[in-house]
């Protein structure tokens, strides 16, 4: 399958890759070595200390808005995430990723299947995982952006 990404879409897809990110990293209270449970699914709460939905800044001529976004970690170590909100107004699916997971301590790295060069890195606290990334990688002029996942019960 053949993939063409936009700016505004590659910074959909971003955010979505580090919501994966800080979601499957949530879910655990492991404070030692042990590896922390992650499987489950988990929803985007905050984009840079904002609740959703959350507008993309510095995107060129497109707006990006955030609705929701959602990672789902499988017992197989592959994950999905989603994303969804509006382009200039219009209703749009953000990011749809997909790819394997790895768990060390209260670090889960992330390597998506989708987005080429696609690797997340986010730390668990109990059930949040908080993943920083590059405004780049989301075709923002912004240097990052920190994201905040929380696990379902």
């Amino acid at each position: 399958m053949k993939m063409r990404i936009t700016s505004a879409r590659a910074t959909r897809v971003a955010i979505a890759a580090a919501a994966v990110a800080l979601l499957g990293a949530c879910g655990s209270d492991s404070t030692g070595p042990h590896n922390a449970n992650v499987t489950g699914t988990y929803a985007l709460s905050t984009v840079d200390g904002a609740s959703l939905p959350f507008t993309v800044p510095n995107t060129g001529d497109n707006t990006v808005i955030v609705q929701s976004a959602a990672i789902m970690l499988n017992d197989d170590s592959t994950y999905s995430a989603v994303a969804s909100g509006t382009e200039n107004g219009e209703p749009t699916s953000i990011i749809t990723d997909e790819g394997n997971y790895s768990v060390s301590g209260s670090q889960v790295t992330f390597t998506s299947t989708v987005i080429q060069g696609g690797h997340y890195t986010g730390n668990v606290s109990g059930t949040t995982l908080t993943v920083t990334i590059i405004g780049a990688f989301v075709g923002s002029t912004n240097s990052s952006f920190s994201l905040v996942f929380t696990k379902g019960t």
